[in-house]
């Protein structure tokens, strides 16, 4: 293939991870699916009103998406050569000290720098509506320790997202409501809790490796019955977006 562009191919195999998929992709681009498998499969260069499309869903900046140059994501506010930082104290010291002055308590400080954050997308999940709109489903970030993410969870930040569970299937182990991280690189499928895109539905589901490449897919909510999914039928309308790593709830 004599043009095909491996940089740029490789870029928008990144914007696929943060975005979830090439049909998302394509849903919030408003392409056809071809169009943008094209894009990632083989580098083919989109217009400028769709590379601009593609930087605003993906939230990367249009000059690292056009030539790979310069960083990926600026953080809000601040020029990437900008090291921002603030001083805070540490509140769990239980011993505070006098300062010189002898009328205010001085607590030891650490220094947070940003550029020791990931700031990870969140997305409202999805449901068959959702999917028919043609808005963003990004709706804000949140910031998660860098190095925790790559040490403790052995993860690559930029294959991450979070999502809001919107439903009850998993009630008792993920709440309406609750934030899931969700690693974009586990898409084969495994044991654990993962989550699906059945039809138009996005679903977060406890799933279970079964011989000859069956999927067993269970809820927590008694309600939800189990079913199995052949991973080899490419004909069903099913994918894996990936694997809950971690989630947050609201107390």
């Amino acid at each position: 293939m004599e043009n095909f562009n491996v940089g740029f191919a490789s870029r928008m195999q990144e914007v696929v991870d943060i975005l979830g998929s090439v049909s998302e992709l394509s849903r919030r681009v408003e392409v056809a699916y071809p169009t943008a498998s094209k894009w990632v499969k083989e580098g083919a260069e989109p217009s400028t009103t769709n590379l601009i499309k593609i930087a605003r869903v993906a939230q990367v900046k249009l000059e690292w998406l056009a030539t790979g140059k310069g960083s990926k994501i600026e953080l809000d506010g601040y020029s990437e050569q900008a090291d921002f930082c603030a001083k805070l104290s540490n509140p769990l010291t239980m011993n505070a000290t006098i300062s010189e002055a002898g009328c205010e308590y001085v607590l030891p400080v650490n220094e947070v720098h940003a550029r020791d954050f990931a700031f990870i997308p969140v997305c409202s999940i999805q449901t068959a509506d959702d999917v028919e709109s043609k808005e963003s489903r990004i709706a804000c970030t949140i910031a998660f320790n860098r190095s925790w993410l790559e040490n403790t969870l052995n993860i690559d930040p930029q294959k991450l997202s979070t999502m809001i569970v919107k439903d009850d299937s998993m009630a008792g182990v993920l709440n309406d409501g609750d934030h899931v991280l969700i690693n974009h690189s586990k898409k084969a499928g495994g044991d654990g809790l993962y989550v699906l895109r059945i039809g138009k539905n996005i679903l977060v589901k406890r799933t279970q490796l079964k011989p000859n490449n069956q999927l067993l897919v269970t809820s927590a909510n008694s309600a939800y019955e189990p079913f199995n999914i052949d991973l080899t039928d490419s004909e069903q309308d099913f994918e894996i977006i990936g694997k809950v790593e971690w989630f947050g709830r609201k107390i």
